[in-house]
């Protein structure tokens, strides 16, 4: 019996909807009082009443709580809709209910705790991921104002991009009660954050710092600080960066980095980046971006004995350069300990997919010339192959209808367009090869 069968059986005989991510691990965006456990259901708002109350409430929300109720009494939750599709399709299949419930540091060894508490205690996850904030250098084409001061800037001054679906407007930010605190000195969520901070690290074994661009926030500097006086040497501590501010930042964050893993104060540290195609195109979709800076930066990071995971989000723009991409990728891996990467697919905003890419030989050779190169190195991990089996599956398996396509395409430009009047850019003769987007 796998692993992964043994954990379906253990959380089982809790009941048949029972996650221990619910309980051990959380995702807090402080800019704007959202939470949520688990990638897959929405963020919901945290309310201050509770926080005033109890600020472990920012991941022990009532709500939250409410969830934890269904599981244990084997009901299903509606906002865990995602898991319970793969376990309702007949075959050998394994949700993330299961997967993440398995994972050894912040979820399995907690079980006997968790099942046996009471759905409205309060708890310690083992594993946070904050946000401090949205302040950003950079404005990625699929991101958001809520995670970048630089897309709420341009979206206030300009609108909305003119999509079907007016693409980052505010006015649905708001509407959803997304928008971030814009008076940063003045934010009871981050104030909650340092109330709760000497109590949730007690129990806490990975602690990921994202954003926004996490070292343009005093808060990350404030929490290094807080580590270097009070050693975490159980925990691994893990930060999400562009890796393209100025050399000063860079290199003195890495340093104190590399100090807290040196000196015993953390059990590891680990940057994240992304990067999603190569060269002029990256600096395209990824604005703010000079490539060479950004890959001499993973070059420090990986030189520091820091280990370094590049994250990239395949995009409709992604396809053309990728190979170039992996090559870098890959020269990394080779002549550094401590170099993975990860792949996932866009599916919003759903006119940057990469199924709006035509089906014909040129694009379905881009898709096989990435996937016979990672799957011909050495330096292939098992997860680094299927991430690109994934990839190139899902571009072959998978066709828009014809209504649906004319759609996407139709955003596609108008938002493309816009960027370059916007940004003074030139997707023309940046992305030559993307001839059915070219605009007039």
């Amino acid at each position: 019996m796998n692993k992964l069968e043994k954990t379906k059986q253990r959380l089982d005989t809790v009941s048949p909807s029972f996650c221990l991510a619910k309980w051990q691990q959380v995702t807090i965006h402080l800019q704007n009082g959202h939470t949520h456990s688990c990638h897959h259901p929405q963020t919901h708002k945290i309310p201050l009443a509770e926080i005033e109350k109890d600020p472990s409430a920012l991941h022990n929300t009532l709500y939250k709580k409410q969830q934890r109720k269904l599981m244990l009494e084997g009901k299903r939750p509606d906002e865990c809709g995602y898991c319970w599709k793969v376990e309702d399709t007949q075959g050998d299949h394994y949700s993330d209910r299961v997967k993440k419930s398995s994972n050894s540091t912040w979820a399995e060894p907690y079980f006997d705790k968790v099942s046996t508490s009471s759905w409205d205690k309060s708890v310690n996850p083992a594993q946070i991921e904050v946000s401090f904030g949205n302040v950003c250098n950079m404005k990625c084409v699929y991101c958001s104002p809520v995670f970048s001061s630089e897309w709420w800037s341009e979206v206030k001054n300009h609108g909305a991009y003119p999509t079907q679906d007016s693409y980052n407007n505010l006015e649905w930010i708001k509407e959803t009660d997304r928008t971030p605190y814009l008076n940063r000195e003045d934010n009871p969520y981050v104030d909650a954050w340092w109330k709760w901070w000497p109590e949730a690290k007690q129990d806490l074994k990975v602690l990921r710092i994202t954003g926004g661009e996490p070292f343009l926030n005093k808060n990350t500097a404030k929490l290094i600080k807080d580590i270097e006086a009070n050693p975490l040497p159980d925990m691994r501590l893990e930060i999400n960066t562009n890796l393209s501010l100025s050399s000063d930042i860079i290199t003195n964050n890495v340093l104190r980095l590399k100090q807290l893993k040196e000196s015993g104060k953390v059990k590891d540290v680990m940057i994240y980046t992304s990067c999603d195609c190569h060269g002029k195109q990256a600096e395209y979709v990824r604005e703010g971006m000079d490539y060479d800076k950004w890959y001499s930066n993973c070059k420090m990071v990986v030189k520091s004995d820091i280990s370094l995971h590049i994250m990239v989000t395949a995009n409709l723009l992604s396809i053309d350069t990728m190979y170039e991409l992996m090559t870098d990728i890959y020269a990394l891996k080779r002549d550094y300990d401590g170099v993975t990467y990860g792949v996932s697919i866009l599916h919003s905003p759903s006119f940057l997919n990469l199924l709006v890419l035509p089906k014909d030989e040129y694009w379905k050779q881009k898709f096989t010339d990435v996937f016979e190169y990672v799957s011909g190195s050495e330096h292939t991990g098992v997860n680094e192959f299927n991430y690109v089996q994934r990839l190139m599956n899902y571009y072959n398996e998978n066709e828009l209808s014809t209504n649906e396509m004319e759609k996407r395409i139709s955003d596609c430009k108008s938002f493309l367009q816009e960027v370059d009047r916007r940004r003074n850019k030139n997707f023309t003769n940046t992305f030559t090869n993307y001839k059915f987007l070219i605009h007039a």
